[in-house]
């Protein structure tokens, strides 16, 4: 019973992370030294890893053989994965993290069912469309949180590279091609951006004209989300869009993505970045709890008519203050 278990920990572990199964069977190939059809029969349970597979596996994938071992998947935990992917300054491996997402998004364009729910205060890129000036404040956010004080860099410094650029607008051109998307946005979301931009200003990252920019982005955003929000519509990929005001703020953002086979939950981090699974049962515990939101929470698409102009007019009152 142990041993069955330490494989089916293995095998959950490493589908999380590498979910491309291609990608998954071509790694497994190289690291173990076996042909496809080994690697195949080993992913479908016919055929266990032997210890000192796992240990390689283990190493190449930075798996923790204590959590295999322990049996981390019980009732009360969960398996997430920490997605760490460094936007500012990307090494090989943070190219095919985001490239590996993308493919899982191409994969699941045919799928007329395919769902995201994102309980969020800050805004997903996808939404960004437009408002260069803003992506870059949160790449500022993401560089300053870091840690790392001889990374920190001035807003004029803050760029995407070419490649790390098309990696991010192609994921968010195929998030929104996503069938129906949800989003639950964080009562104080846009204060959340005013408080940012101000603390910026005040310790000489931003300048007077990058402020200005920044504004002019803000009311940008507050115009494309008013028109999104009164069609329901993405107008360049005809997807469904809902759009909900939360009537508390949140503790935690989170996100489910459904695409065919793909069950995915996120746990936001770090302004880019996730705690990341495929476990399903995982998938049905954030779903809970994104379900419980829309239930405190205020319809403005299509047919909330008046709580959106009230909700639209109070934020241009917000960003005034700039």
């Amino acid at each position: 019973m142990e041993k069955l278990l330490i494989q089916e920990n293995i095998l959950q572990v490493i589908k999380e992370k590498i979910p491309n199964r291609t990608v998954l069977v071509n790694l497994l190939v190289d690291l173990l030294n076996i042909e496809k059809e080994a690697v195949y029969r080993r992913i479908r349970g016919e055929v266990p890893f032997s210890f000192a597979e796992i240990a390689l596996i283990a190493k190449a994938f930075d798996i923790s053989l204590d959590a295999i071992i322990s049996n981390t998947l019980s009732s009360k935990s969960r398996p997430f994965q920490l997605k760490m992917i460094n936007y500012f300054d990307p090494q090989e491996i943070d190219y095919a993290m985001m490239q590996e997402y993308n493919d899982i998004l191409v994969d699941a364009l045919d799928d007329p069912t395919s769902e995201l729910v994102d309980c969020t205060s800050i805004f997903p890129l996808q939404l960004l469309q437009g408002c260069h000036y803003l992506e870059r404040l949160q790449l500022l956010k993401n560089i300053y949180e870091s840690g790392q004080t001889n990374a920190i860099k001035k807003f004029d410094e803050v760029f995407f590279n070419e490649r790390m650029g098309e990696l991010s607008n192609e994921c968010s051109r195929l998030t929104r091609r996503i069938k129906n998307a949800y989003y639950i946005f964080d009562p104080l979301i846009f204060q959340y951006w005013i408080n940012d931009i101000i603390y910026f200003k005040n310790i000489d990252l931003l300048n007077e004209e990058e402020v200005r920019l920044l504004k002019k982005d803000l009311e940008r955003l507050i115009f494309n989300l008013e028109q999104a929000a009164t069609l329901g519509v993405d107008k360049e990929t005809g997807s469904n869009l809902h759009f909900y005001i939360a009537s508390i703020n949140f503790n935690v953002n989170m996100c489910t993505v459904k695409l065919n086979e793909y069950h995915i939950s996120l746990i936001k981090a770090f302004v880019f970045n996730h705690f990341t699974s495929l476990d399903i049962e995982s998938f049905e515990l954030v779903k809970q709890r994104t379900n419980s939101m829309f239930r405190s929470s205020t319809l403005i698409s299509v047919s909330g008519e008046r709580q959106r102009k009230i909700y639209f007019d109070r934020q241009r009152e917000i960003i005034n203050v700039l």
